[in-house]
């Protein structure tokens, strides 16, 4: 590990810094979701009406079903609406939103639209469907057997918790202020609730580098995940081609294809909140791969990859 700068004001960071992911949660939680269904205590393709306490259903499409694997590719026909944007923050429930302009004009399973709300809602179906918090999910299928610290919840991510501040243009007070956000009450974080536990799985994991390493090197090769899981997560299923050319999108994961950076496909995924830019990518020709956490960087990018990402990229793959 490479480390310097302040997690915090007077705060360096540290070997095991905790961070806030950003949609590189997107990653964990698909890991955590397909070792639950290879445990047989998911199962994917199920419609998710079966399980939940109101309807997620199209209203261009009532009778088709959507699944865990759509809400993990962004394949679901949800979007991030004004209604979501708005409700960042605040307790709002998943019918209100669902009754707003959250629906994508793509059916489900027939066009892809990438949505923090709806690949929230895989925490939501998979509490419906397993009986337990999404939070407690995660610890005992990925975290605790990995050895791994990490919480989708602040309050439980450890003391060293790092801000993070959008740089330019600069910010006096972080976007994400770690000290407030851990003192915040921590309530019902071990009972599911289908209806606002929506805001866990798409951006709030919060694990240090050496967490984020073991879970890496897990997704390498099979072993502690089955080779049919890691398949699954690497198979193209959507089409991010209308905002970026060099990405496909499988269950929680990027699948970046550009030969200015690597010959072949990396599989991983972009974090971005707050003036925090993160990554991981992963080599499964060569089996390595690589990670970046900050506090801040520049968000500067001409599609959805920061220009800073691919610039770490293109060196990682000539240096290292």
């Amino acid at each position: 590990h490479v480390v310097y700068g302040q997690a915090r004001p007077g705060v360096p960071v540290a070997e095991d810094t905790v961070f806030r992911l950003a949609s590189v949660s997107k990653l964990v939680t698909a890991a955590g979701l397909l070792k639950l269904a290879a445990e047989g205590k998911l199962d994917l393709a199920a419609d998710v009406n079966l399980s939940l306490p109101y309807a997620l259903r199209h209203p261009g499409a009532p009778g088709s079903p959507i699944t865990l694997e759509m809400l993990l590719s962004h394949t679901a026909g949800l979007r991030d609406g004004q209604a979501y944007e708005a409700a960042l923050g605040k307790a709002v429930g998943v019918p209100e939103l669902l009754d707003k302009d959250s629906w994508a004009v793509y059916l489900p399973g027939q066009g892809s639209a990438y949505s923090n709300f709806g690949f929230g809602l895989s925490a939501c179906a998979a509490e419906a469907q397993a009986g337990a918090s999404f939070e407690l999910l995660m610890q005992r299928a990925l975290f605790e057997p990995l050895g791994i610290r990490a919480s989708y919840y602040p309050q439980r991510a450890g003391l060293t918790l790092a801000d993070a501040r959008r740089v330019l243009p600069p910010a006096r007070r972080p976007g994400f202020d770690a000290a407030g956000r851990q003192a915040l009450p921590l309530d019902g974080w071990d009972r599911p609730d289908p209806f606002l536990h929506h805001t866990l799985a798409q951006g709030n994991c919060c694990m240090d580098a050496g967490g984020l390493a073991k879970l890496g090197a897990a997704l390498l090769k099979p072993g502690f995940f089955s080779w049919e899981s890691l398949q699954a997560m690497r198979a193209p299923r959507g089409d991010l081609a209308g905002r970026d050319p060099a990405l496909r999108q499988g269950l929680g994961t990027f699948i970046l294809e550009d030969a200015r950076l690597c010959p072949y496909p990396l599989y991983g995924h972009q974090g971005m909140a707050y003036g925090a830019v993160h990554m991981v990518f992963l080599d499964i020709k060569k089996g390595r791969g690589v990670i970046s956490l900050t506090t801040g960087a520049s968000q500067a990018r001409e599609h959805i990859l920061t220009d800073l990402n691919k610039a770490l990229l293109a060196f990682w793959r000539r240096h290292v």
